[in-house]
């Protein structure tokens, strides 16, 4: 079990402009460099936006035996146990509250409402229609949000285009809902539990490895792992990655395109791993 591996390195990769290509696939240079990294004892794992169903092919891809770090923080699925535990959610009352001033504010953004394993919208725009792969969707369709079912709420997204996501950021600077707000890409702005980020699960996965932070490596490219780039260890961004990512990151690595993740492995992770293993009595 995970309890017998010595202390050494863990990696946590964000999934979309990362680790995967524009076309959405993981690149043979970061999928060999990634069985590497774990063959000399890495531990390595993934965070990110996505929900569950839109993440599982790439963790049973990769195999994956570690804790990941889902919906942007505010779920950790196990794949031993196969079980989804939230680790916050957003109150009815206060989702609904949320829900009826995005509405005020644009019409025309769309917006989706997370659960555990699915997520409930009303219709959807060309523009959101772009990013969802449908097999990897569980969409249930309602007329209106006021017909939501009474569920333990993961998160709200919003799809937006570039002026009304100008909005968001400024209505969402101004609110006092007691939540946080990240924008996850150039069209995705999320609403999530207090309390919730990528940086704060991976700090919750150091502790349950009995790692040090010291011990941890991050890569990203969006603003909702600005949390991540700053409390790992060691922290990188992607060329491709938005600036202020760029300007946080201790290292800067070729774009997703370009097998950065592999890259970050090879140069960064695999020697400080195997370092730390030969130190091992």
């Amino acid at each position: 079990g995970l309890q017998d591996i010595p202390k050494q390195l863990y990696e946590s990769t964000e999934i979309d402009g990362a680790l995967l290509t524009n076309d959405k696939q993981i690149p043979t240079p970061n999928l060999r460099s990634i069985f590497s990294f774990r063959q000399v004892g890495g531990l390595f794992t993934l965070a990110t936006g996505r929900s569950y169903t839109e993440s599982k092919r790439y963790i049973n891809q990769l195999d994956l035996d570690l804790p990941v770090i889902l919906c942007n923080g505010a779920i950790l699925f196990e794949p031993a146990t196969q079980k989804l535990n939230p680790i916050s959610t957003l109150e009815d009352d206060l989702l609904h509250s949320i829900l009826k001033e995005m509405r005020q504010l644009n019409t025309a953004v769309d917006l989706f409402v997370y659960t555990l394993d699915t997520f409930y919208a009303t219709h959807v725009s060309p523009l959101a229609q772009k990013g969802m792969d449908s097999d990897d969707f569980r969409v249930e369709w309602i007329s209106s949000f006021d017909r939501l079912p009474k569920l333990p709420w993961i998160k709200i997204v919003a799809v937006a285009d570039h002026e009304d996501m100008h909005q968001l950021q400024q209505w969402s600077a101004q609110s006092d809902f007691p939540v946080e707000f990240v924008q996850s890409s150039d069209h995705y702005f999320e609403v999530l539990p207090q309390g919730v980020s990528k940086g704060a699960a991976v700090k919750k996965l150091a502790e349950n490895l009995d790692l040090d932070l010291s011990q941890t490596a991050t890569i990203g490219d969006h603003c909702n792992d600005l949390s991540m780039i700053r409390v790992a260890g060691l922290s990188a961004a992607v060329s491709n990655a938005h600036p202020e990512l760029l300007q946080a990151a201790k290292v800067i690595v070729p774009s997703n395109n370009e097998s950065g993740v592999s890259y970050f492995i090879r140069n960064y992770l695999l020697n400080a791993v195997q370092t730390v293993r030969k130190a091992k009595p």
